[in-house]
């Protein structure tokens, strides 16, 4: 094993101080504008979170507002309606002595055949598994014909279609 002479040691030694000594020294002012940068990044994250936070709650706002003054109007539960409305014309009935299973067995009466008629498609649409859209304007049009028909015995009215 031989050993290093100490010439090349000193020669490594004061070659590498002349690198050290050759590099630039950073400016006085490197850490502040580091820092400063660093500030101004953070910032601007900040104010993008901030703003998209915000754009978020307008929107949600927005959408609670829609839904709030799109459901002012009460949604009718047709079908709900018809039922009571049926329930009172068989209490009518009644009253009056009138024999009469259901509305629809007055087959001499145009609101009751139109009646027989909307019954018949509303069992032909729940036989077809139809929903909502088809079945809605028959149940408004057969709330709209018990009505008709339980002013109608009120009154000791026949209805006629003209």
């Amino acid at each position: 094993m031989t050993r290093p002479d100490s010439k090349s040691v000193e020669a490594v030694t004061a070659v590498l101080q002349s690198i050290g000594e050759a590099q630039p020294q950073p400016p006085a002012d490197l850490w502040s504008r580091i820092e400063a940068a660093h500030g101004a990044r953070s910032r601007r994250r900040r104010l993008r979170r901030l703003t998209a936070g915000g754009m978020f709650c307008v929107i949600l706002a927005g959408a609670v507002a829609l839904r709030g003054w799109h459901s002012a109007t009460p949604e009718i539960d047709w079908q709900a309606r018809a039922q009571a409305l049926e329930l009172q014309l068989l209490a009518i009935e009644h009253d009056n002595r009138i024999a009469a299973a259901t509305p629809a067995a007055f087959d001499a009466n145009p609101a009751t055949s139109e009646l027989a008629e909307i019954d018949r498609r509303l069992q032909a649409a729940y036989e077809h598994k139809i929903y909502t859209n088809q079945l809605v304007p028959l149940w408004k049009r057969r709330s709209e014909l018990l009505d008709a028909l339980i002013a109608a015995r009120r009154e000791g009215l026949t209805l006629t279609r003209i």
